[in-house]
C-alpha cells in the first residue's frame, strides 16, 4: 500500500525583537491618514507604506530575512523575494476581515505591534472545503487531512509567514483595545 500526502500548506511562525512602542506610535501616526477597505470589516487599513520609512526599517529587515529562509527551505525558490507591498491594520472593537487571498504575490504574512487579551485569531481555510463533504458528527478528531479551519493565536512580536494563495481571515476583536497588525507581500 502507498500513501501520498498531497497539496501541503507550512504556515512559519517567529518571534522578532522589535519596538513595540515606537511601532505603536507610528501607527497612531499613520492611521491620521484616510485608508482603504479591502478585506477589512469595520477597523482601519492604510494604503500602502513607503518601504523606505525610517520606523519599518528593522521590521522590514527582519521579515526580509524570514520571508527568504520561509521562501527557499519551504517553497524551494532559490533567488532572494522582494517586498510588494505592507499596510498597517487597525481593528477596533467587534471589526474583522474576511477570508481572503493575496494574488500576484507569493509570500504574504503579518506582523503583530498590538495584541491585547480577546484581540482575535488568525485563521486559515482549507480550500478543499471538507466540510461540504465530512459532516463533523462522523470525526473522532480533527487534524491536518479532515479538518476547514486552523485558528491560530497572535502575540505581540509574532510573525507569521503563508503561500499567498492560501485563504486567510481574522476573528473579531472582542477587546476594547485596538490590535495592531503589519501586513506585507513579498514576490
Amino acid at each position: 500500500m502507498n500513501t501520498y500526502e498531497l497539496f501541503k500548506t507550512v504556515i512559519f511562525k517567529t518571534k522578532l525583537n522589535q519596538d513595540i512602542s515606537k511601532l505603536i506610535k507610528f501607527s497612531n501616526k499613520i492611521k491620521k491618514q484616510k485608508g482603504r477597505e479591502l478585506s477589512n470589516v469595520g477597523g482601519y487599513q492604510s494604503n500602502n507604506l513607503d518601504e523606505k520609512n525610517i520606523a519599518l526599517r528593522s521590521l522590514i529587515k527582519e521579515v526580509s530575512k524570514n520571508v527568504n529562509i520561509f521562501s527557499k527551505e519551504t517553497l524551494r525558490i532559490p533567488q532572494d523575494l522582494y517586498l510588494d507591498s505592507s499596510w498597517l491594520n487597525v481593528n477596533g472593537f467587534k471589526d474583522f476581515n474576511n477570508i481572503h487571498t493575496h494574488p500576484f504575490s507569493i509570500v504574504s504574512g503579518v506582523f503583530y505591534i498590538k495584541t491585547p487579551v480577546d484581540c482575535g485569531s488568525i485563521n486559515f481555510h482549507n480550500a478543499a472545503q471538507i466540510k461540504c463533504y465530512v459532516n463533523d458528527n462522523i470525526l473522532e478528531e480533527y487534524n491536518n487531512y479532515n479538518c476547514s479551519k486552523y485558528y491560530f493565536p497572535v502575540e505581540e512580536n509574532d510573525l507569521y509567514l503563508f503561500p499567498s494563495w492560501l485563504d486567510h481571515s481574522v476573528s473579531p476583536n472582542l477587546s476594547n483595545e485596538e490590535r495592531i497588525s503589519y501586513s506585507f507581500n513579498f514576490s
